[in-house]
C-alpha cells in the first residue's frame, strides 16, 4: 500500500484498536475495543464490490470536504477510529454509494474490516528492532504506545487470518486508501 494507508494503519496500530465488543474509555489499553463488525470475516466479493466503489467513495469525500476529525487529548483509540470511519458518512456518500450498486451500511462495514486487516498487517511488519525500541522509551507517551501496542498485538488474534490474506492480496487495488479526502 501506499505510504499514506500504511501511515493511516500504523496510526490506527499505535491507538491501541482491538477487536470486539465496544468498551469504556476508562478500561486499559489492553481490553479496548472497537465494533465487532471490524474482525468479522471478509470476503473476495465484498472486496471486489469494495473496490469498484472506492473512486465513487473517494469522490464522494472530496465533494464533501471531508477531513479526518482530529483525536480528542486522552480519548480513547477505539472512539478515535469509530470517529475516523463514521466521519466518513459526509453528504453525498450514500448516493454515491448507491449510484455504484452499494450503500453506507454495507461498505462501512468492510471499510472497518479492511482498516483493521492494514494494521495487523503493519503490526507483522514492525521488526524486532523497533520493538525494542519502542520497549525501552521510558516517557508516558513511550510507555502508552508501547502498552498500545502490545494490546493489538492479542486483539489481532481475533482478526481472521483469511482477511489478512486478502488484504495483501489487493494491496495493489486497494492503494486509494492512502488517498481518501484528497
Amino acid at each position: 500500500m501506499r505510504a499514506a494507508a500504511v501511515s493511516l494503519a500504523v496510526l490506527v496500530m499505535l491507538t491501541g484498536v482491538a477487536c470486539g465488543p465496544k468498551s469504556s474509555p476508562e478500561k486499559p489499553a489492553a481490553t479496548m475495543t472497537f465494533p465487532a463488525v471490524a474482525c468479522s470475516t471478509l470476503t473476495e466479493a465484498e472486496v471486489a464490490q469494495y473496490v469498484k466503489n472506492l473512486p465513487a467513495f473517494k469522490s464522494a469525500l472530496k465533494a464533501g470536504e471531508w477531513k479526518p476529525a482530529a483525536q480528542e487529548q486522552g480519548g480513547s483509540p477505539v472512539d478515535a477510529l469509530t470517529a475516523l470511519v463514521e466521519g466518513m458518512n459526509v453528504p453525498g456518500v450514500g448516493e454515491s454509494l448507491k449510484a455504484v450498486g452499494s450503500d453506507w451500511g454495507t461498505f462501512r462495514a468492510t471499510l472497518y474490516k479492511v482498516f483493521v486487516a492494514s494494521a495487523a498487517l503493519n503490526l507483522e511488519a514492525v521488526g524486532l528492532d523497533q520493538t525494542v525500541q519502542m520497549k525501552r522509551d521510558t516517557t508516558e507517551s513511550g510507555r502508552k504506545v508501547f502498552a498500545n501496542f502490545q494490546a493489538l498485538k492479542v486483539a489481532c488474534e481475533a482478526i481472521p487470518p483469511a482477511n489478512l490474506e486478502l488484504v495483501k492480496t489487493h494491496q495493489q487495488d486497494l492503494q486509494a486508501l492512502g488517498v481518501l479526502g484528497q
